[in-house]
């Protein structure tokens, strides 16, 4: 993890985790995460709690970030941001931590586009666990139910195996990706059914899958059948 030098509440680079008692900037609607945030300052005060600031308006968000070693933003306005304001808010963010309130159908959203050093927490662990996860967000830590980090870190693996499969392979889970039959994937291919069913078990192997329709699944939700679209 790369480190920055501080200028007064100023940090040099969004990749180092503040030292001290960090500035933080709630930017979000939302008055009760600054209620929640407030409370958690006492009686250790391990931070100062400034805002809320609206994250769209963009001179003030700005100047806001500038006197901030943290931005607290919600996922919903940071990804309204990308889309509108791609420039202003790279250049808003570029000397603070950023930490992401999100919910877990957000989070590739979030991953697929944020900076590496983004701290993330769970919308619906927050309102109990704040502070706790926050902090760990602030050094680059996410925590998360069990299940779901089960489900992230099988996912991860399984797309890292997709990357070493077959050309015949990956045209196999593109179509099952959009739900076609053996024999349908064979005419679509020019694989023979026999080629096809085998191919179909070896990928079930290779990626820890009881069935076709959890292949399909996979595909689906992972972008893959999109690529036999096109």
């Amino acid at each position: 993890m790369r480190t920055g030098t501080h200028f007064g509440n100023r940090i040099t680079t969004s990749a180092a985790a503040p030292r001290g008692r960090p500035h933080i900037l709630v930017a979000s609607h939302s008055p009760e995460l600054v209620a929640t945030l407030r409370r958690a300052e006492a009686p250790e005060r391990p931070w100062q709690v400034a805002g809320p600031v609206d994250p769209r308006g963009v001179e003030q968000f700005a100047d806001a970030c500038r006197t901030a070693d943290v931005v607290l933003i919600d996922a919903r306005d940071l990804i309204w941001l990308w889309n509108n304001r791609a420039e202003s808010t790279r250049e808003a963010l570029l000397g603070v931590r950023a930490v992401v309130l999100l919910a877990e159908h957000q989070l590739l959203d979030i991953v697929s586009r944020a900076e590496a050093s983004h701290g993330l927490v769970l919308r619906r662990l927050a309102e109990r666990y704040l502070p706790a996860l926050l902090s760990l967000a602030i050094d680059g830590y996410m925590a998360a139910p069990a299940p779901l980090l089960h489900r992230l870190a099988s996912n991860r693996l399984r797309l890292d195996i997709v990357g070493d499969c077959s050309p015949e392979e990956l045209t196999v889970l593109g179509y099952l990706g959009l739900g076609f039959g053996n024999r349908e994937i064979a005419a679509a291919s020019g694989l023979s059914d026999t080629r096809v069913k085998a191919l179909v078990h070896v990928l079930a192997q290779k990626l820890r899958m009881d069935n076709r329709t959890s292949l399909g699944v996979f595909a689906a939700a992972n972008g893959l059948a999109l690529r036999q679209r096109q």
